[in-house]
């Protein structure tokens, strides 16, 4: 497994990058972290930061990604093992999209190291609705040059493709086969304090996600950046880092009797 690190700090945060996401993009103007808002305005004194690729992405390869059934589970358990193979009994993950979705399935198996847990345009299910947004980016050719040179450079065009394709066949099953669960039962099991970040115009998971993870994850707070787009991280890259390192510093459980913490 490969990963990356950043920072000589006492707290150590783990962070799960998206689909098709890696800790470096190998580009012609050399490497880039995926988070780079995040990595370059951090306190490297206060913080160390592990980035990593899950199997099958970024130079955790070979193998190949496999999308078969309870893919999201087994990229939480690696992620679990690797911070016990690096001796590192607790730390905070954040998770971006679908490193979402696996840092909340990670963050309820592993309820007792993880100190604090951010997520941001993530999802615990899905619908038709959303199907049908994934499968308005199946063609990779038709994106984005800024989001697809980069992905072509990292790993050739037709991985891209058909890890692409892969990706939206399994959450096709999901829907089909477990009737769009993705990890709904995990939310329930999360002990540590939890920051849900999402764009109100996020055009690959719409807010409805993000209010129902605000719902069934006890004591979470939910920060709406308003006219915020998937990758919110990039658009506000001062507020994101101010709210999450605010959390990740001060933040203390406040549990209000039949409600959680709403904030626009």
């Amino acid at each position: 497994i490969n990963y990356y690190k950043i920072g000589n700090g006492p707290q150590k945060l783990l962070i799960f990058p998206g689909a098709l996401g890696t800790a470096i993009l190998i580009t012609s103007l050399g490497q880039v972290t995926n988070y780079k808002p995040l990595t370059e305005n951090f306190d490297r004194e206060k913080y160390t930061i592990y980035i990593w690729d899950p199997p099958g992405y970024g130079l955790s390869r070979p193998p190949n990604r496999d999308f078969s059934p309870g893919f999201l589970n087994r990229d939480a358990d690696c992620a679990i093992a690797l911070m016990e193979a690096l001796s590192i009994d607790r730390y905070s993950m954040l998770g971006w999209c679908n490193g979402g979705c696996t840092a909340l399935i990670a963050a309820a198996k592993a309820a007792d190291r993880v100190e604090k847990l951010v997520v941001w345009s993530c999802n615990a299910y899905v619908t038709c609705q959303d199907l049908e947004i994934y499968e308005t980016t199946r063609d990779v050719y038709a994106w984005s040059e800024r989001r697809r040179l980069p992905q072509f450079q990292m790993y050739g065009e037709k991985y891209v493709s058909d890890t692409w394709s892969g990706w939206i066949d399994a959450f096709h099953k999901i829907l089909d086969e477990d009737d769009g669960n993705v990890c709904r039962e995990v939310l329930a099991k999360i002990n540590a304090p939890t920051l849900i970040l999402h764009g109100s115009e996020d055009e690959l998971v719409p807010i409805e996600h993000a209010v129902y993870l605000h719902d069934n994850i006890k004591g979470s707070t939910l920060e709406v950046f308003p006219g915020g787009k998937h990758i919110i991280h990039f658009m506000f890259p001062e507020k994101f880092n101010s709210l999450v390192d605010n959390f990740l510093t001060v933040y203390k459980i406040h549990l209000f009797a039949g409600s959680n913490n709403l904030e626009f």
